[in-house]
């Protein structure tokens, strides 16, 4: 199955008008009533409406590319955050620590 196959969506047309058709025997609905046209146009309301939004729904293939994308972002960005927090060498902050201890020890015996 390739990645632009869609999957056909299930077709509830025939169980609407099997509903329908029940509807009518119970409540003894002519073919002439208006209410039939009025459910008519509901459909077409309904029909145009998850046109709609199937076109606008992305699929799942492309969800998960986008969740993939945003997982490889959020790696390279927080291999750039440890790097930019190790900017100083461990041996040029040892010798830092050295010198500072050193200076408040002169400071301290100069006061």
């Amino acid at each position: 199955m390739s990645a632009t196959d869609k999957p056909t969506p299930p077709d509830f047309d025939e169980e609407f008008m099997q509903a329908i058709a029940q509807w009518r025997d119970k409540n003894k609905i002519k073919d002439d009533d208006l209410i039939l046209v009025l459910m008519e146009m509901f459909q077409i309301h309904q029909n145009h409406w998850d046109e709609l939004r199937r076109r606008q729904m992305p699929s799942l293939a492309e969800f998960q590319a986008d969740v993939a994308v945003l997982v490889e972002a959020t790696k390279t960005i927080k291999d750039k955050a440890v790097k930019q927090a190790r900017a100083v060498d461990l041996p040029i902050a040892a010798w830092a620590a050295v010198a500072a201890l050193l200076a408040g020890l002169l400071i301290g015996r100069a006061l």
